[in-house]
């Protein structure tokens, strides 16, 4: 009797196990029509001097299975973007990019990529790297900032006017302003949207992205080897998003 006791207690533990690990590796989301789940990946490169590994998400569940495929193959494609230009050529390429979901219901899917890159020859370990991707789940296709705001030169005025907060954290401390750390002033307003407008680039001096949490609309600016994530609650901006955005977020 004893015996038994030890068995069912050892199989307890296990599916115990197998639970925490689903978990872990599957989040799921249940919309009005249908049920998304998110399964991690991974891109992994060692080719010669290579140490390239880049986790990211994937959908399963969607009714649409064409869809589905051409989605994935969009996140897949924006996550390893950086895996790219001369160091990566010579087969010296250092990346590691791991991602957070920020925003996941059956209609829309808001992922924040951070990691660090370099050069596998040099002595430090690089510079810190961010990316993001927000997928409209129902149109199948990633959303730029271009697609959602309506009024990028309010945007752009909103953020030199540091409206919005910083929440990324440097040394443990958070609280980096546009206007200070970028030095971005009201003439700088037409150049911050065109750059907007023109979207990510590899290699461009400066980038700006966004994600969303649900509750936040978050901008993320890349300048060099560094970057910063400036926040503002969705409410002090919904007059400037699109209604269809906002929708399918659930406002």
């Amino acid at each position: 009797m004893k015996k038994r006791k030890r068995v069912k207690g050892k199989m307890a533990m296990v599916l115990m196990c197998m639970a925490v690990l689903i978990f872990v590796n599957c989040l799921t989301a249940v919309g009005n029509w249908e049920e998304v789940s998110i399964i991690k990946k991974e891109y992994s490169n060692q080719r010669r001097h290579n140490e390239i590994q880049i986790f990211y998400p994937q959908i399963q569940g969607l009714d649409d299975e064409g869809k589905e495929k051409r989605i994935n193959y969009q996140i897949r494609k924006d996550a390893t973007r950086l895996v790219s230009g001369i160091v990566y050529e010579k087969d010296n390429l250092w990346h590691n990019l791991d991602y957070e979901i920020k925003f996941l219901n059956g209609k829309m899917i808001s992922v924040c990529y951070k990691g660090r890159s370099g050069a596998t020859i040099a002595v430090e370990r690089g510079w810190p790297n961010i990316l993001t991707t927000t997928v409209d789940i129902e149109e199948g296709k990633i959303l730029r900032l271009k697609d959602v705001v309506t009024d990028l030169d309010k945007l752009c005025e909103m953020l030199v006017d540091d409206e919005f907060e910083g929440i990324t954290k440097w040394e443990g401390v958070a609280g980096n302003t546009v206007s200070q750390n970028y030095r971005y002033t009201k003439q700088d307003v037409e150049g911050m949207t065109e750059r907007m407008k023109g979207g990510w680039t590899a290699g461009s001096v400066i980038n700006f992205d966004w994600y969303t949490d649900g509750s936040r609309f978050v901008i993320v600016m890349s300048e060099w080897y560094t970057y910063d994530e400036f926040a503002i609650d969705l409410s002090e901006v919904e007059d400037i998003l699109d209604s269809e955005f906002l929708e399918k977020l659930g406002r």
